[in-house]
């Protein structure tokens, strides 16, 4: 997860009117509860507050989490900063639900053909045009798509504020992997079977951390004896570049 902050001048001083002027003076951490439960608290993260931002590891997928922002004191008070919202982790394995939205019609296959020109190219030519109908299809899908995806990240509840001003910015990446093979071949998607749609057509998108990933694809014949493999990589770097 990505936790990223901002304190404003008016906190600090709510703080230190609740717990005195050695409210600053406590351990600085992110204590994190499993989302629908603040009964326990599942796990503390130091953090330096100056950083604004932290990287936290779970070490096991799925579930969902908030956290709270705050100082702990020698006492064992905890001084409250600022509040999450709730995040949802990716599960670690392929989604069992097919998005319809990736289905292909004939009528889309044969617009965009005769829209490319693939016509003149001879055999092969039907396979071209269902690689740009699917193509077209997922840019369409991109770029008609808005909202915020938080992902494993975390955005807090108090932006940051100047008088008369508020401006926050949050942004996110997916991966999308999608194709096809003969509909009644066996594939496997990351050593996982994966059950094709019915014109042997397959998709998958997935939340998009930091740093590599591998995406292995392994089709085999119905009858065993013919197999193709792919492999995708993707990598991911993102950057902060601050605030003014």
């Amino acid at each position: 997860m990505h936790a990223y902050w901002e304190i404003a001048p008016y906190t600090w001083a709510e703080a230190e009117k609740t717990f005195g002027p050695g409210a600053r003076s406590g351990r600085a951490v992110l204590r994190f509860f499993a989302a629908g439960d603040e009964s326990k608290v599942a796990f503390d993260v130091d953090v330096s507050l100056d950083a604004r931002n932290w990287y936290v590891r779970l070490g096991r997928p799925g579930g969902g989490w908030y956290a709270k922002l705050g100082l702990l004191l020698p006492d064992g008070r905890f001084v409250l900063l600022a509040v999450s919202n709730a995040v949802q982790m990716p599960n670690g394995q392929i989604s069992d639900m097919l998005d319809e939205k990736w289905a292909i019609l004939k009528s889309e296959w044969e617009r965009l053909f005769e829209l490319s020109g693939a016509g003149r190219l001879g055999a092969g030519s039907l396979d071209m045009a269902r690689m740009l109908a699917q193509r077209w299809e997922m840019f369409k899908a991109v770029s008609s798509w808005s909202g915020v995806l938080l992902g494993g990240g975390s955005s807090w509840s108090r932006p940051l504020e100047r008088p008369g001003k508020k401006f926050w910015l949050v942004a996110d990446a997916e991966v999308i992997i999608y194709g096809a093979t003969e509909p009644d071949a066996k594939l496997t998607f990351q050593g996982q079977p994966v059950k094709l749609n019915p014109d042997g057509t397959f998709s998958f998108r997935f939340a998009l951390p930091n740093g590599e990933q591998k995406f292995p694809i392994h089709a085999v014949h119905k009858d065993g004896d013919l197999s193709e493999s792919i492999e995708i990589s993707v990598s991911r770097k993102t950057k902060n570049g601050g605030k003014s």
